[in-house]
Protein backbone atom coordinates (compact mmCIF):
# COMPACT_ATOMS: atom_id res chain seq x y z
CA UNK A 1 0.00 0.00 0.00
CA UNK A 2 2.58 2.25 0.80
CA UNK A 3 4.55 1.85 -2.25
CA UNK A 4 1.60 2.99 -4.05
CA UNK A 5 1.36 6.32 -1.74
CA UNK A 6 5.09 6.79 -2.17
CA UNK A 7 4.53 6.70 -5.89
CA UNK A 8 1.77 9.18 -5.73
CA UNK A 9 3.43 11.55 -3.43
CA UNK A 10 6.32 12.10 -5.85
CA UNK A 11 4.05 13.48 -8.33
CA UNK A 12 3.10 16.22 -5.84
CA UNK A 13 2.54 20.14 -6.47
CA UNK A 14 5.51 22.29 -4.96
CA UNK A 15 2.14 24.12 -2.81
CA UNK A 16 2.17 21.54 -0.37
CA UNK A 17 1.61 20.85 3.38
CA UNK A 18 2.29 17.98 5.72
CA UNK A 19 0.65 17.83 8.60
CA UNK A 20 1.74 14.98 11.16
CA UNK A 21 -2.15 14.30 12.18
CA UNK A 22 -4.55 12.24 10.26
CA UNK A 23 -7.07 13.19 12.86
CA UNK A 24 -10.89 14.68 12.37
CA UNK A 25 -10.05 17.65 14.33
CA UNK A 26 -7.83 18.92 11.53
CA UNK A 27 -10.87 18.69 8.71
CA UNK A 28 -10.03 22.40 9.05
CA UNK A 29 -6.74 22.31 7.40
CA UNK A 30 -8.30 19.81 4.60
CA UNK A 31 -10.82 22.49 3.75
CA UNK A 32 -8.55 25.24 3.83
CA UNK A 33 -6.24 23.77 1.48
CA UNK A 34 -9.17 22.53 -1.01
CA UNK A 35 -10.02 26.39 -0.99
CA UNK A 36 -6.44 27.83 -2.25
CA UNK A 37 -5.41 24.99 -4.31
CA UNK A 38 -2.87 23.49 -1.92
CA UNK A 39 -1.89 19.82 -1.75
CA UNK A 40 -2.13 17.93 1.99
CA UNK A 41 -0.68 15.24 3.21
CA UNK A 42 -2.06 13.97 6.58
CA UNK A 43 0.12 11.47 8.24
CA UNK A 44 1.06 10.39 11.94
CA UNK A 45 4.27 9.18 12.11
CA UNK A 46 3.54 7.51 15.48
CA UNK A 47 1.11 5.18 16.88
CA UNK A 48 -0.89 4.01 20.02
CA UNK A 49 -1.16 0.65 21.98
CA UNK A 50 -2.95 0.36 25.49
CA UNK A 51 -1.56 0.16 28.60
CA UNK A 52 -3.67 -2.36 31.09
CA UNK A 53 -4.24 -0.17 34.20
CA UNK A 54 -5.93 0.31 37.44
CA UNK A 55 -7.34 3.62 38.37
CA UNK A 56 -6.08 4.72 41.82
CA UNK A 57 -7.77 5.84 44.56
CA UNK A 58 -7.39 9.49 46.63
CA UNK A 59 -7.19 11.90 44.02
CA UNK A 60 -9.69 14.68 43.39
CA UNK A 61 -8.94 16.48 40.22
CA UNK A 62 -8.21 14.25 36.51
CA UNK A 63 -5.78 16.03 33.89
CA UNK A 64 -5.24 15.47 30.38
CA UNK A 65 -2.73 16.33 28.19
CA UNK A 66 -4.81 15.74 25.05
CA UNK A 67 -7.37 13.95 23.62
CA UNK A 68 -5.72 10.95 23.68
CA UNK A 69 -5.29 10.05 27.34
CA UNK A 70 -8.81 10.79 27.66
CA UNK A 71 -9.78 8.16 25.41
CA UNK A 72 -7.59 5.49 26.51
CA UNK A 73 -8.30 6.05 30.34
CA UNK A 74 -12.52 6.11 29.66
CA UNK A 75 -12.30 3.60 27.63
CA UNK A 76 -12.05 1.36 30.71
CA UNK A 77 -15.63 2.93 31.81
CA UNK A 78 -15.44 5.65 34.00
CA UNK A 79 -17.89 7.77 36.86
CA UNK A 80 -17.07 10.68 37.82
CA UNK A 81 -17.63 11.14 41.55
CA UNK A 82 -19.61 14.68 43.12
CA UNK A 83 -16.44 16.11 44.77
CA UNK A 84 -14.16 14.96 41.76
CA UNK A 85 -13.45 17.19 38.56
CA UNK A 86 -12.02 17.39 35.25
CA UNK A 87 -8.99 19.56 33.69
CA UNK A 88 -7.13 19.71 30.91
CA UNK A 89 -4.28 21.27 28.40
CA UNK A 90 -6.51 23.59 26.95
CA UNK A 91 -9.57 24.01 23.93
CA UNK A 92 -8.75 21.08 21.94
CA UNK A 93 -8.76 18.82 24.50
CA UNK A 94 -11.60 20.60 26.72
CA UNK A 95 -14.29 20.22 23.40
CA UNK A 96 -13.18 16.76 22.63
CA UNK A 97 -13.86 15.71 26.40
CA UNK A 98 -16.99 17.43 26.48
CA UNK A 99 -18.25 15.98 23.37
CA UNK A 100 -18.34 12.86 25.30
CA UNK A 101 -20.76 14.28 27.84
CA UNK A 102 -17.50 15.38 30.80
CA UNK A 103 -17.86 18.77 32.64
CA UNK A 104 -14.15 20.19 32.02
CA UNK A 105 -13.50 22.63 35.32
CA UNK A 106 -10.27 24.01 33.92
CA UNK A 107 -8.36 24.52 30.57
CA UNK A 108 -5.12 26.13 29.75
CA UNK A 109 -5.64 29.31 27.92
CA UNK A 110 -2.22 28.73 25.43
CA UNK A 111 -1.66 24.92 25.49
CA UNK A 112 1.13 26.07 23.38
CA UNK A 113 2.71 26.93 26.49
CA UNK A 114 2.71 23.64 29.29
CA UNK A 115 4.85 25.77 31.80
CA UNK A 116 2.27 28.70 31.89
CA UNK A 117 -0.66 26.54 32.20
CA UNK A 118 1.28 24.46 35.01
CA UNK A 119 1.86 27.87 36.81
CA UNK A 120 -2.37 28.30 36.07
CA UNK A 121 -3.47 24.91 37.20
CA UNK A 122 -1.03 24.62 40.42
CA UNK A 123 -2.89 27.76 41.83
CA UNK A 124 -6.28 26.54 40.36
CA UNK A 125 -5.62 23.08 42.25
CA UNK A 126 -4.55 24.47 45.48
CA UNK A 127 -4.07 21.52 48.00
CA UNK A 128 -5.74 18.72 46.17
CA UNK A 129 -4.83 15.45 44.67
CA UNK A 130 -4.32 15.40 40.87
CA UNK A 131 -4.71 11.96 38.12
CA UNK A 132 -2.61 12.24 35.07
CA UNK A 133 -3.10 9.56 33.13
CA UNK A 134 -0.92 9.92 29.98
CA UNK A 135 1.49 8.15 27.60
CA UNK A 136 4.82 6.64 28.27
CA UNK A 137 6.11 9.29 26.11
CA UNK A 138 4.82 12.10 28.24
CA UNK A 139 6.55 15.32 29.05
CA UNK A 140 5.22 15.52 31.90
CA UNK A 141 5.30 19.28 31.96
CA UNK A 142 2.24 19.72 33.91
CA UNK A 143 2.82 17.24 37.04
CA UNK A 144 6.07 17.87 37.73
CA UNK A 145 5.57 21.87 38.55
CA UNK A 146 3.53 20.09 41.45
CA UNK A 147 4.75 18.89 44.65
CA UNK A 148 5.01 14.84 44.55
CA UNK A 149 2.11 14.74 47.01
CA UNK A 150 -0.33 16.08 44.97
CA UNK A 151 0.74 13.93 41.65
CA UNK A 152 -0.30 10.55 40.73
CA UNK A 153 0.73 9.47 37.27
CA UNK A 154 -0.90 6.67 35.56
CA UNK A 155 0.24 4.78 32.21
CA UNK A 156 -2.71 4.31 30.13
CA UNK A 157 -1.16 4.03 26.93
CA UNK A 158 2.15 3.84 25.14
CA UNK A 159 3.51 5.93 22.05
CA UNK A 160 5.42 4.04 19.38
CA UNK A 161 7.59 5.60 17.09
CA UNK A 162 6.08 4.51 12.97
CA UNK A 163 8.43 6.06 10.67
CA UNK A 164 8.11 6.37 6.65
CA UNK A 165 10.50 7.42 4.15
CA UNK A 166 8.48 10.48 2.17
CA UNK A 167 10.49 10.63 -1.54
CA UNK A 168 9.19 14.61 -2.12
CA UNK A 169 9.16 17.66 -0.26
CA UNK A 170 6.95 20.19 1.28
CA UNK A 171 6.34 23.85 1.45
CA UNK A 172 5.32 23.87 4.90
CA UNK A 173 5.49 21.06 7.72
CA UNK A 174 3.51 21.13 10.62
CA UNK A 175 4.70 18.84 13.28
CA UNK A 176 1.73 18.12 16.16
CA UNK A 177 4.01 16.31 19.14
CA UNK A 178 7.51 15.99 20.12
CA UNK A 179 6.97 12.17 19.17
CA UNK A 180 5.88 12.54 15.54
CA UNK A 181 8.87 14.92 14.90
CA UNK A 182 11.38 12.30 15.71
CA UNK A 183 9.95 9.63 14.11
CA UNK A 184 9.85 11.90 11.13
CA UNK A 185 13.20 13.03 11.00
CA UNK A 186 14.80 9.55 11.56
CA UNK A 187 14.17 8.97 7.99
CA UNK A 188 14.03 12.10 6.55
CA UNK A 189 14.91 15.52 6.32
CA UNK A 190 13.58 18.94 6.23
CA UNK A 191 14.63 21.30 3.00
CA UNK A 192 16.27 24.66 4.13
CA UNK A 193 13.21 26.44 2.06
CA UNK A 194 10.75 25.19 3.55
CA UNK A 195 8.41 26.20 6.59
CA UNK A 196 8.11 24.68 9.98
CA UNK A 197 5.17 25.18 12.15
CA UNK A 198 5.35 23.57 15.67
CA UNK A 199 2.08 22.16 17.82
CA UNK A 200 2.97 24.15 21.09
CA UNK A 201 6.57 25.27 22.64
CA UNK A 202 7.34 21.95 23.54
CA UNK A 203 7.12 20.96 20.15
CA UNK A 204 9.43 23.53 19.34
CA UNK A 205 12.12 23.02 21.51
CA UNK A 206 12.58 19.29 20.43
CA UNK A 207 13.07 20.61 16.82
CA UNK A 208 15.11 23.47 17.92
CA UNK A 209 17.67 20.86 19.72
CA UNK A 210 18.65 19.65 16.71
CA UNK A 211 19.61 23.23 15.13
CA UNK A 212 16.84 23.33 12.81
CA UNK A 213 14.78 26.71 12.38
CA UNK A 214 10.99 26.75 14.00
CA UNK A 215 9.06 29.46 12.13
CA UNK A 216 5.84 29.68 13.77
CA UNK A 217 4.96 28.29 16.94
CA UNK A 218 0.80 27.42 18.30
CA UNK A 219 0.47 29.13 21.62
CA UNK A 220 -2.89 28.20 21.94
CA UNK A 221 -2.38 25.02 19.85
CA UNK A 222 -5.96 25.06 18.25
CA UNK A 223 -6.93 24.83 14.58
CA UNK A 224 -8.26 27.91 14.55
CA UNK A 225 -4.76 29.94 15.45
CA UNK A 226 -2.93 27.29 12.89
CA UNK A 227 -5.26 28.28 9.83
CA UNK A 228 -4.56 31.91 10.44
CA UNK A 229 -0.76 31.03 10.63
CA UNK A 230 -1.22 29.15 7.61
CA UNK A 231 -2.81 32.74 5.79
CA UNK A 232 -0.16 34.55 6.51
CA UNK A 233 2.37 32.19 4.50
CA UNK A 234 3.22 32.89 0.56
CA UNK A 235 2.75 29.58 -1.07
Amino acid sequence: MWCWKLYWLKRMKTRSIFLSSESDSSLPVVNFCRENDLLLVRKSFISFRKVPFEIPQGWKVLFFSSPRSFDFFISEGFKLEADQQIACIGLETKKHIEESGYEVSFFGLNAGNPKEVAVEFEAWLGDRIALFPQSTKSNKTIESALPASQRIPLLVYDTVSDPVPFLNSFSVYIFTSPSNYKSFVSLNAIPEDSKVIAWGYSTAEVIMDDDAPVHFILDTATYSELLEILCKIPF
